[in-house]
């Protein structure tokens, strides 16, 4: 059964709503004015009768009229909706919304307190006005903190929403009754699916002490960190019009970039990229530029993300910062200007390897190779072999051999504690030294797999496998790996003397 909120959306007209607000002038079946929501000079606000939405073309913005009543009135979404039904009649109650409705709701409550509370507190505020962020990116993003866990928990008593909101994991319930909040003092980035719900957060501490630098909503049944893509609905319309999308690898890396100007960039959600959300990024574009940070770290993970991308149908170009800049700091010293150009300048990665394969020539071979077996056009990878053979003469057998075949679930049978560690692996590609674990020789080819990024060489029930707390089972089971060879050393040891 449709919801409250799903009927008045259907019984309200967008047109009429936004007419009460702003002069819309009619072009062909559609009506334009300039946006509310940014400075503009040419008409970019468009709102469409048959698909009962608006979109501004310059600042990215758009939704349904509940969405523009919530902006304009700088209300949360769900007291937009209680203001139109009242406003044109109609009745909502909250008890009939459904549970997944109702969930977005609380998010969307939550956001709201967040972001009101950034403005009262200057630590917060000076913390986001020290990373360079624009205010009208701040404001787009709806970027917030967390103050109180106290207050926070009120306010969704008082809107009937906490039972539902406990279902996100977002809340720490430490003893019975008493709740903190995940995220407390800390600087909190709404996390979007690509219609524009709030799904979860991303938390970044402002206070040097011993907690993780970020922190994410867990899994939950409307947040999976796999399947979802930072910043995805504030840069679609961006990536469409420029024709490429650019992927780096942090919250603050994208802010910064949209704080500049250059809006079609997306970022994984604190963890390595996945299939799943190279996969939803293709929905959007074919082409692919990798603006991964200058040093190791980022290099290896660009690695990695590579044959995700290309096994998604993407063109891939790797964008090179200089050692030991990250995009934000490359920016501060270079300008705006000399970024655009390094990545309108940037190759696609096969071209790459064709141009410097003699540098390093069995090495880049055997990158090419790798990437290749990715391609899943069979006709595009005859081609990009038949270059690479045309000029270094490596047979075409030798260059479109066939990649490792994938382990099947009937083959591999793997405890609990083998899958949580994999995933750990390849969720968070931590430096660890595998030959220091006491890891069976299946489970260590495995592990060596996730951490070089070969997902396609690892079962499905681990690619697919969802746990909550993630990180903390991961450091117990990799305390009990390191325990269990210093042990097996020991008791070597006591043979042997």
């Amino acid at each position: 059964m449709s919801s409250d909120i799903d009927e008045l959306r259907r019984e309200i007209d967008i047109v009429d709503v936004i007419s009460e607000y702003l002069n819309l002038e009619k072009v062909g079946s559609n009506y334009r004015t300039n946006c509310p929501f940014h400075p503009d000079d040419t008409p970019s606000f468009y709102v469409s009768p048959s698909k009962q939405i608006f979109k501004c073309f310059g600042c990215g913005v758009g939704g349904d009229a509940i969405k523009f009543v919530s902006l304009y009135e700088d209300i949360s979404y769900f007291e937009a909706a209680l203001e139109l039904a009242k406003r044109y009649g109609k009745k909502l109650d909250l008890e009939r919304i459904s549970k997944d409705e109702k969930i977005y709701v609380a998010l969307d409550k939550v956001s709201d307190f967040y972001r009101s509370s950034l403005l009262k507190n200057k630590e917060a505020s000076e913390y986001v006005r020290s990373r360079g962020i624009d205010p009208k990116v701040v404001k787009k993003f709806d970027l917030g903190y967390a103050p109180s866990s106290e207050e926070l928990v009120k306010i969704l008593k008082e809107s009937g929403l906490l039972e539902v909101y406990i279902e996100t994991k977002n809340l720490i319930s430490p003893t019975k009754g008493v709740y903190r909040d995940l995220f407390l003092r800390r600087v909190v980035i709404p996390i979007r699916d690509p219609r524009g719900r709030v799904i979860g957060f991303g938390g970044r501490r402002i206070a040097e002490d011993n907690s993780p630098k970020y922190i994410n909503s867990p899994d939950s049944r409307v947040f999976k960190k796999r399947d979802n893509l930072f910043g995805l609905y504030e840069a679609k319309e961006y990536i469409k019009e420029e024709g490429f999308a650019i992927l780096v690898e942090g919250y603050f890396d994208l802010l910064r970039l949209f704080s500049e100007r250059i809006r079609n960039v997306v970022a994984p959600l604190g963890t390595a990229l996945t299939q799943n959300q190279a996969a939803l990024l293709s929905k959007f574009t074919k082409k692919v530029y990798l603006l991964y940070d200058g040093d190791a770290a980022g290099r290896k993970a660009m690695k990695s993300a590579i044959p995700l991308l290309l096994k998604a149908g993407l063109e891939v170009y790797p964008v090179y910062l200089p050692e030991g800049y990250d995009p934000d700091e490359f920016i501060k010293e270079f300008g705006r200007e000399k970024l655009k150009e390094l990545i309108n300048n940037s190759e696609e990665v096969f071209q790459l390897i064709i141009k410097t394969a003699e540098e390093n020539f069995e090495e880049k071979t055997k990158e090419f190779r790798y990437y290749l077996s990715f391609v899943p056009d069979g006709v595009k990878r005859f081609a990009l072999a038949s270059e690479f053979h045309t000029k270094y003469k490596v047979p075409m057998d030798i260059l479109l051999v066939k990649p490792e075949k994938i382990p099947q679930e009937g083959n591999i049978k793997l405890s609990f504690k083998e899958k949580v560690f994999l995933k750990g692996l390849l969720e968070m590609k931590p430096k660890i030294d595998i030959n220091a674990l006491d890891l069976s020789p299946t489970l260590k080819g495995l592990a060596l797999k996730a951490l070089n990024g070969e997902d396609h060489l690892l079962p499905k029930e681990v690619l697919e496998y969802n746990v909550d707390n993630l990180e903390k089972l991961f450091n117990g089971i990799l305390k009990d790996f390191q325990k269990c060879e210093k042990k097996k050393k020991k008791d070597l040891k006591n043979v042997n003397t």
